[in-house]
C-alpha cells in the first residue's frame, strides 16, 4: 500500500538503546514501502501519550520500544475516534516485549519494519481498569512493581536478571492484601499475593505463562494467588512461573470480560510496566485497537 502517512516515536534509552543505532535503516525501509515518514524522539513517557493523541493525521502510528511505551502510545490513541485512529505498528526493543511475543513480531528491527510496511491488521483486545488502559497485563502485589523501580541503566545492563534481582529485594517488607469480587453471581474473599489479569501469553518475560490468554476473544485471564505462609507461597509462586502442575484449590484462574476487585487497603496496580490505579478496580475489556502484525 503507497502513500501512506507513518510517525515514529522512539524511547532512545530502551533496550541497550539499539534503535539509535539503526534509526536510518528503519526510516529507509518505512520510506522505501512508500510512507511519507516523521520522526519524534520521546523526552518522557507522557510524550509518548501525548504525540499519540494528536496523530489522527497520520495513518500508521510506528512505537518503537518496550511494552510500557506501548501502553502509553495505546492510551493516547484510544483517545482519538476510531474512524481517525492510526495502527498502532511496534518495534520491540524493550526489556521483556511481552506483547511483541504475543503478536509473534520478529526480534530484529529490519525485519519488524518490514512486517509494519506489509499494513496487515489485527483487531487486538484492550483492557481497562479504571480509566486506564493496557495491553497484556494488569497486575496488583509481589513483584509487580519491579519494573517501576528498575534504575533504566540496569535494566539494559541486565535485561530480566534485573527484575529479578530487585523482586528478591523487595520480598521482606510485602504483606499480602485482602481482596472481594464477584464472579457469576459469587462473592469470593481471598487473602492473596498476587493478581493478574492478563491479555497476553507472558508476563515480565516468562513465555507461555498464561497459555489460555487470547488477543481477541474479548476475554481476560485471571490468575489469583493466596497467601499461604511464605514457604508455601514461594513454591506456590514458583510452580505457576514454571507452568508446572499445580492444585486447582490452591489457585484460582478464570475467563472474564469484567470484574470489580475491592482491597481491604489502598493498593497500588502496574498496568504493562507502568504506574496503575489504586485499588479499588473496574476491570473490564476496553475497545480494540488495529495493530500491524
Amino acid at each position: 500500500m503507497k502513500g501512506q502517512r507513518l510517525r515514529l516515536v522512539y524511547n532512545p534509552y530502551a533496550g541497550r538503546r539499539k534503535l539509535t543505532v539503526q534509526l536510518d535503516t528503519v526510516i529507509r525501509i518505512f520510506q522505501e514501502s512508500g510512507n511519507e515518514v516523521c520522526v519524534h524522539r520521546a523526552c518522557s513517557t507522557e510524550d509518548m501519550e501525548q504525540i499519540a493523541s494528536q496523530s489522527k493525521d497520520v495513518d500508521r502510528f510506528v512505537i518503537a520500544g518496550g511494552d510500557g511505551s506501548i501502553h502509553q502510545a495505546v492510551n493516547g490513541l484510544i483517545k482519538i475516534p476510531e474512524n481517525q485512529r492510526p495502527a498502532l505498528g511496534i518495534l520491540p526493543v524493550g526489556t521483556a516485549n511481552d506483547l511483541a511475543y504475543a503478536l509473534h513480531l520478529p526480534k530484529s528491527i529490519p525485519e519488524a519494519c518490514k512486517v509494519i510496511a506489509k499494513g496487515n491488521i489485527l483487531r487486538m483486545d484492550t483492557g481497562q481498569v479504571n480509566e486506564r488502559y493496557f495491553v497484556n497485563v494488569a497486575s496488583a502485589g509481589l513483584l509487580t512493581d519491579v519494573s517501576q523501580k528498575v534504575d533504566t541503566r540496569v535494566k539494559n545492563t541486565l535485561g530480566q536478571l534485573a527484575y529479578i534481582l530487585k523482586g528478591i529485594e523487595t520480598l521482606p517488607s510485602f504483606r499480602p492484601f485482602h481482596i472481594e469480587f464477584e464472579k457469576d453471581g459469587v462473592r469470593s474473599k481471598e487473602e492473596v499475593v498476587l493478581f493478574l489479569a492478563v491479555n497476553g501469553h507472558s508476563v515480565g518475560g516468562l513465555r507461555q505463562l498464561v497459555p489460555k490468554a487470547s488477543l481477541t476473544d474479548g476475554k481476560l485471564q485471571i490468575i489469583i494467588v493466596p497467601a499461604a505462609g511464605w514457604p508455601e507461597t514461594i513454591r506456590l509462586l514458583l510452580n505457576v512461573l514454571r507452568r508446572e502442575r499445580v492444585d486447582a484449590s490452591k489457585i484460582k484462574e478464570f475467563q472474564t470480560s469484567e470484574l470489580i476487585i475491592h482491597t481491604d487497603r489502598p493498593i497500588k496496580s502496574d498496568l504493562d510496566g507502568e504506574y496503575g490505579p489504586e485499588s479499588s478496580w473496574h476491570i473490564t475489556i476496553g475497545p480494540k485497537i488495529s495493530v500491524l502484525c
